[in-house]
């Protein structure tokens, strides 16, 4: 009994401590935290409690969200503590979203629904990939590619395979994203694999790839529907229409 009261005290101080931190909704650029010794890269899906401090190098920038769905942003180089990121609130919501999208984030973050976990689990690591996530499911005739650099103007060579063929697609930016138009080397109904490096010639066996199958708009709708139907419904009846797309899209990997 003793050690149960005392587990409930623990989830209950770990569910409060969430409840004021900071969830990283976007980065751009390098943000790293931990010691000086032992950084690692700030992502979206991190978690930015009381006691995290976060550094933004030049050119980076830094987006987070509470729970009450408000936003806080830097693009300042420095090293900041939790009180001075929350001393950033912005009134500008990004793409037309509004504090509802972001107070649904929150709530998903928070495991507040079934497909919590996902969301947590597609952005988290050191991967330089950030969209598509992996295991996505893309519709339409633009497929974007975005990634992280390592540092400003660095090159970065893309990789794009089929994950069921010989067929390897190679292209080198000095960005951090590249978009295809009705490119001949993807077609509807296969399934691709794709991984970024600071290396031109690496061995692809060594990458670790991600995965995302091109689909027609016809499954798109049969797959919107059925992901839709295991949402919050209390939550999603504050969405708009575009609201939801940005949501598939961003936090389920179904976009159009």
């Amino acid at each position: 009994m003793e050690k149960l009261f005392i587990g409930l005290i623990c989830l209950l101080a770990s569910y409060a401590h969430a409840q004021d931190s900071l969830y990283v909704y976007q980065t751009e650029g390098i943000v790293l935290q931990g010691k000086p010794n032992a950084k690692t890269r700030v992502q979206k899906g991190s978690l930015l409690t009381s006691r995290v401090k976060v550094e933004l190098q030049p050119q980076a920038s830094l987006t987070a969200i509470s729970k009450e769905g408000l936003l806080y942003t830097t693009a300042d180089p420095g090293l900041y503590t939790h009180a001075m990121l929350l001393k950033r609130r912005t009134q500008r919501y990004p793409k037309n979203l509004s504090a509802n999208y972001f107070k649904y984030i929150w709530s998903e973050l928070l495991g507040n629904s079934s497909k919590a976990t996902q969301i947590g689990g597609v952005f988290r690591g050191e991967s330089l990939m950030l969209f598509p996530a992996d295991r996505s499911h893309i519709a339409g005739s633009r497929l974007e590619f975005r990634w992280l650099q390592d540092a400003p103007e660095a090159s970065g060579y893309l990789f794009i395979r089929e994950a069921e063929g010989e067929a390897v697609l190679k292209l080198e930016s000095n960005g951090s994203s590249l978009a295809f138009y009705e490119h001949p080397f993807f077609e509807e109904g296969k399934t691709y694999e794709w991984a970024v490096t600071t290396e031109a010639f690496p061995n692809l066996n060594n990458l670790r790839f991600f995965s995302f199958k091109h689909i027609t708009k016809a499954e798109y709708a049969v797959l919107r529907e059925a992901q839709v139907s295991q949402l919050n419904k209390t939550l999603l009846a504050g969405l708009s229409k575009q609201e939801l797309e940005t949501l598939l899209c961003e936090e389920y990997g179904l976009c159009k």
